[in-house]
């Protein structure tokens, strides 16, 4: 266990773990709160926005409780980054499990559950389908379920996911431990709906929305190509890394190569790039600052950890307010000035709606998978969702959402994911020390097993051939390739379906209904996306609001408050007289006082570097602007200026005190 003594795993007081472990001296707002309501076992939900240091509240935690924190993300990527920081800090007891992994390296996981050897799995919702692994997790002293991206599990959220639904039985499932919900936007409704599909109730802790260095701008377009020439004004206007998000993912290439043209450093990203390798280096590329610019999907974004971002702007119209706010709070993450700006072309609102409108099955596609249940009903059958949803021309997510409310109905059960397909080669026919041995000598034996070898076979015929399930057939013929007695190749990976009877009683209206509500939700955000860009009072106020925060507008820091802020359009893109001035709504410095401002940014400088943290983790640059305009004497005057907390003034009020006066005797 290098880096880390053994002292902190029996640690549990937070602030000690803190300290010890991830080297910070004081909590940020609402993290104490937080850990304090899960230490003591309640079901929380904290809404914090992006870059509030979410993680803390679960990962400390997780070295207080004696048993294991089950960490649900929704992308390896950032599964990948946090286990790796954690290890970089000398822990060792954590591992990341996902679909994409070797099956030896999913034994070795196994192995390390089943001895209790882990504080933290971090694992994808759709991992669960894994039986071995949840039959291992039943075992297991499972301390906590920290949920990152929880709203995912909203159908009124702005990014849901179908296999966040089977959270909720997988917690039941695992002896209903402790949940954390953590996400960085939600609106009440969302709130409400993620404690309702999780099947909980919790202590909710809200942290204020308002990102005072972010500066907001709306710019109406007209054409594609002024649009373009817009873009690239701005690009050259404002220094620094910035993203560019689209909507679709040909447009993200279209924009990127256009830039490249340019002479922007510029690559594109979306989802359809099939090559892991190729988006982690576009992702690591714009990380270090090789590449400048990245126009991208919204599958962009999570889980890039860069600090530095300065501008953040939406070529099409996003399809929520949710999204847009989590999308631009990835800009100024060390508390310097970004700009946030929005390009509208009513062609693209257009393009967007549309989308919804595909998105949502027709009757005639709805009928033909209940047809498809109906004709199986009282039987276990096999449904490829992919499959099927390119058979209706649809996507997947409604395909998932309707077996969901299937099951909700009583209509059907689903089970956990299988491959029904599989391609196996024999190398070695020795049976001993397997897990399943009697199993696999009844498959080894069997004649169309036999006559199925080196092409592809298919697992429910050989299923009703041995009489054994197919998803234990599963579990045996992963085993064997673990073992080394077979090579493997799995295809065809399904879901398992029980269909009842009532299947036939279930009203296709009802079903209708639920995603006319959803298409109806879908419009609505688009309307209060397209409110947001037309009105006329502060834009702050607006997005803060929208939350369930109050602002009072006046902000001086967006297109409204301020209108020279950005004084471009499609008119004058071409002006060379153009204006982009961006001034932060933040008190100047007092001149005989940079000194003090010099030596408080120079000793800000060195904890950071000593504790390997970001600088804007100590003190944002307005806090030290502040104290050097002030220039407090005492404890009380400086425990009076913005951004000085309890945790802040117990850490380095002293030292601050101590700068102060040094410096103004310096002056004298």
């Amino acid at each position: 266990m290098t880096g880390i003594s053994r002292d902190v795993y029996t640690a549990k007081d937070p602030k000690t773990i803190l300290n010890s472990v991830f080297h910070y001296h004081s909590f940020r707002s609402k993290q104490k709160e937080i850990i304090d309501s899960v230490l003591a076992g309640r079901n929380t939900l904290a809404i914090l926005p992006t870059g509030a240091g979410k993680s803390l509240c679960f990962q400390i935690p997780a070295f207080a409780f004696d048993g294991l924190t089950i960490v649900v993300s929704p992308l390896i990527a950032l599964m990948k980054d946090q286990v790796d920081n954690l290890r970089k800090k000398g822990v060792r007891e954590v591992v990341y499990i996902n679909s994409m992994q070797k099956r030896s390296t999913k034994e070795r996981i196994y192995k390390l559950l089943r001895d209790a050897k882990l504080k933290m799995l971090y694992v994808a919702p759709e991992t669960f389908v894994d039986n071995k692994l949840m039959s291992i997790l039943k075992t297991c002293n499972i301390s906590l379920i920290a949920i990152d991206e929880v709203h995912c599990i909203s159908i009124w959220g702005h990014n849901f996911r179908p296999d966040y639904l089977r959270l909720r039985r997988v917690i039941k499932t695992l002896n209903t431990p402790p949940v954390l919900g953590l996400t960085a936007t939600a609106t009440e409704t969302v709130e409400e709906d993620m404690q309702k599909q999780l099947g909980i109730q919790c202590n909710v802790f809200k942290d204020s929305f308002d990102r005072k260095n972010l500066l907001f701008s709306v710019i109406p377009v007209e054409t594609v190509s002024k649009k373009e020439e817009l873009l690239k004004t701005l690009l050259e206007r404002f220094p620094g890394s910035a993203i560019v998000y689209v909507n679709f993912t040909r447009t993200a290439e279209v924009v990127a190569n256009y830039l490249v043209k340019a002479g922007f450093s510029a690559s594109h990203y979306h989802g359809q790039i099939a090559d892991k390798e190729e988006r982690r280096r576009i992702q690591n590329d714009f990380i270090s600052g090789r590449t400048r610019i990245v126009v991208a999907t919204n599958a962009f974004g999570m889980g890039i950890d860069k600090e530095d971002i300065r501008a953040i702007i939406h070529y099409n119209i996003p399809k929520s307010l949710e999204n847009y706010y989590q999308e631009v709070g990835r800009a100024g993450r060390d508390g310097k000035q970004a700009n946030c700006i929005l390009l509208y072309s009513q062609a693209d609102e257009f393009k967007l709606r549309k989308l919804i409108q595909h998105s949502t099955p027709s009757n005639v596609q709805i009928k033909a998978v209940l047809d498809l249940l109906m004709r199986n009903d009282g039987e276990l059958i096999y449904v490829n969702v992919k499959r099927v949803a390119n058979d209706l021309k649809l996507d997947e997510v409604p395909i998932r959402l309707l077996l969901h409310h299937l099951e909700r109905m009583g209509a059907l059960k689903t089970y956990f994911r299988v491959f029904l397909r599989a391609v196996v080669n024999v190398l070695n026919d020795d049976l001993k020390s397997l897990k399943y041995p009697r199993e696999a000598e009844m498959i080894y034996n069997n004649a169309y097993f036999k006559s199925s070898l080196n092409r592809w076979m298919d697992l429910d015929k050989l299923s009703k051939s041995v009489q054994i399930s197919v998803p234990r057939i599963n579990n045996v013929l992963r085993e064997l390739k673990t073992a080394g007695r077979i090579e493997l190749v799995e295809w065809d990976f399904c879901t398992p379906v029980r269909v009842y009877a009532s299947i036939k009683d279930v009203d296709m209206v009802v079903l209708l209904e639920i995603f006319w509500r959803l298409e109806e939700s879908g419009m609505r955000k688009i309307n209060k996306v397209v409110e947001y860009v037309d009105s006329t009072e502060c834009k702050r106020k607006f997005i803060l609001n929208y939350f369930g925060e109050e602002h009072n507008g006046n902000c001086n820091a967006c297109s409204v408050c301020n209108p020279s802020l950005i004084e471009l359009s499609d008119q004058n893109v071409s002006s060379a007289e153009s204006a982009i001035n961006l001034p932060l709504p933040s008190r100047k410095v007092i001149s005989e006082n940079m000194r003090v401002l010099d030596e408080l940014k120079r000793w800000r400088k060195n904890i950071a570097s000593e504790n390997n943290i970001p600088a804007y983790y100590i003190f944002h640059d307005s806090t030290l602007i502040e104290i050097s305009n002030q220039l407090p004497k005492t404890n009380h005057e400086l425990r009076n200026i913005k951004g000085i907390g309890a945790g802040k003034m117990e850490s380095y009020g002293k030292e601050i005190l101590q700068i102060i006066h040094k410096s103004c005797g310096k002056k004298q």
